[in-house]
């Protein structure tokens, strides 16, 4: 066993030798093969990534499978089916006795439309429905399990049970496995990660609370729609956390990029956990042609677990960790925009040498009458971090539509590049007057004073209204829904809007609340999810469209997810749009 300083050096040399040369010729006690949220559909060409990752966790000869939850978008028996006929696929040839352990943990996504035509209606089924998966899907775990494989214990906990998960004996299955193999990590497989382990996602407080009594947890989870690519997606505190993201879609709401709808971006990670006696080492990998992600600096946690010296915890990292920049000469341009909508095109040039850029930040400034500049907008969109070299653009190009201006007014783009931990690079700006438009929307509905004339509820079905101080909404952790004026979203399917809102929010703590326009009765998104910026964030111009999905959908402003904090709503403005 090499000792804990010992092992600190080696962490330290990776970048050089890369983790093969650092320990050549040791084999792993245990690997692990990982993938999380595949979502597929009712056949089998929705599970080829399933299929890649089973080709690839064979090719590297893992000896337990875990897939962390949402195993289909729906609670879908043919597609379960599918998902078994591609892993005996994957795995023709090779006997049952000589097939890795498989492992599944039953999530909300499966249990999805099981029975009940209400969204609401649905938790109300899900042990039935985790049964009929498991049978289906050919599981030998049920929600709840508990085990031990070449010596290392693993338990495996459902994300929503009827009548709710009892969490009780989720403490008791992991005390019981810390008791009984003392020295060794107690692998934890949960689909939504513990409270405040991720950028993304809400994450489970419950879980958090429990997982901080036991330092030798090792939790792995999805849920998040993140990707392998982000540092973050590793966590150590009280104990460690590793959030394998997606085998999907990512990003698209979830990404914590503020501002934005960015658009869904296909995944293709997986993990490979190898365990040693004195470490553990996450592999992260694209099924795509199985090529290893930094694979000279793979994420290597020492064991025994040290909360003291751990390498992974935020505040061993974010002060350390490199900002992005642009090369020197590097411009915005801008320009008035040939979309139909008017407003102006910015382009922007990519980044310079390591490390990429997780996120760009573009601050739109206004100048008011007086000569004084200040924050209008804020957009940030996903960097080329997570593209193989060979996928990164030359540039961006991000369009602001017309309803972001007044005609003749200045204006300002500021754009930063940011790192994994939100800490910028130098930033690039320039400054420019918004064109003319002679776009023609029809001004459906629009207040000055739009929470004195509409409710915000927290219930929309009780029609219960949030707590106010008179100015600001207060919010917590629950939906809240801005119920519009009856009428103002009259028109048949196909019918555009689009919603100019100016939004002051005051939040303590990630992640944030976003925005999204749903109908909520059945439950259908109209529009992409946007994220609010945290801390006071000063008065933001959201501007979000939609195609209406049915002529008799009816939309809501709601406000999901985040924590505590304040909320008000100064302007709005509702268009309806030319057809497209």
């Amino acid at each position: 066993m090499i000792s804990r300083r010992k092992f600190i050096g080696c962490v330290g040399a990776f970048p050089l030798v890369g983790a093969g040369v650092a320990f050549a010729g040791e084999k792993p006690l245990l690997r692990i093969g990982v993938l999380t949220d595949t979502h597929i559909g009712k056949t089998r060409s929705t599970c080829g990534r399933v299929k890649l990752a089973y080709d690839l966790f064979r090719r590297h000869a893992v000896e337990m499978i875990v897939n962390v939850g949402d195993v289909a978008d729906y609670h879908y028996p043919t597609g379960y089916a599918a998902y078994r006929k591609t892993v005996e696929e994957a795995y023709a040839g090779v006997s049952a006795a000589e097939r890795p352990k498989e492992l599944f943990v039953y999530a909300a996504h499966d249990y999805f439309d099981y029975k009940g035509n209400s969204r609401k209606e649905w938790a109300q089924h899900a042990t039935e429905a985790y049964a009929q998966m498991q049978r289906h899907i050919g599981a030998e775990n049920g929600p709840y399990a508990q085990g031990n494989i070449k010596g290392f214990p693993y338990v495996v906990l459902p994300q929503v049970m009827t009548g709710g998960v009892d969490f009780a004996k989720c403490e008791k299955m992991i005390a019981d496995a810390a008791t009984a193999n003392p020295g060794k990590p107690v692998f934890v497989f949960a689909h939504e990660p513990p409270a405040g382990t991720t950028r993304c996602g809400t994450g489970h407080p419950k879980k958090r609370a429990i997982f901080n009594k036991f330092p030798q947890v090792v939790n792995i989870s999805g849920h998040t729609h993140g990707t392998l690519a982000e540092e973050r997606a590793i966590w150590q505190g009280e104990f460690t956390s590793v959030n394998v993201g997606c085998l999907q879609k990512w990003g698209s709401g979830r990404s914590g990029a503020v501002g934005y709808s960015s658009p869904a971006m296909q995944n293709y990670g997986v993990l490979i956990v190898d365990v040693y006696s004195s470490r553990i080492v996450f592999r992260r990998f694209d099924v795509r042609d199985g090529a290893e992600y930094r694979a000279e600096n793979p994420w290597m946690i020492p064991w025994p677990f040290d909360s003291a010296s751990a390498p992974y915890s935020l505040k061993n990292r974010k002060d350390i960790y490199a900002v992005p920049y642009f090369a020197d000469g590097s411009m915005l341009t801008v320009e008035a925009s040939k979309k139909e909508s008017g407003g102006v095109l910015l382009t922007i040039p990519v980044t310079s040498g390591e490390p990429r850029p997780f996120v760009y930040r573009v601050m739109l400034d206004r100048l008011d009458d007086e000569g004084k500049w200040s924050v209008h907008t804020r957009r940030d969109f996903i960097g080329d971090v997570w593209q193989r070299e060979h996928e990164r653009p030359a540039k961006y190009e991000q369009e602001f539509p017309n309803a972001y201006f007044e005609p003749g007014r200045k204006y300002r783009f500021r754009v930063a590049p940011v790192n994994f931990w939100g800490r910028e690079g130098e930033v690039i700006e320039v400054e420019f007057a918004a064109p003319e438009c002679n776009f023609n929307s029809e001004v459906v509905w629009e207040s000055s004073n739009p929470m004195d004339e509409c409710p915000l509820l927290s219930n929309v079905t009780q029609k219960t209204l949030q707590p106010s101080d008179g100015k600001f909404c207060k919010l917590d952790n629950h939906y809240a829904w801005f119920v519009f004026p009856k009428g103002v979203w009259d028109g048949e399917q196909g019918t555009r809007f689009r919603l100019v809102a100016d939004i002051h929010t005051i939040q303590k703590s990630e992640p944030t609340w976003t925005l999204v326009l749903v109908n909520a009765q059945p439950w259908k998104y109209g529009s992409g999810r946007v994220c609010t910026p945290g801390g006071d964030s000063g008065t933001f111009r959201y501007v979000m469209d939609l195609s209406k999905k049915e002529a008799s959908h009816v939309y809501h402003l709601l406000i999901r997810e985040g924590g505590e904090g304040k909320l008000r709503i100064e302007r709005i403005r509702l268009e309806r749009l030319p057809p497209a």
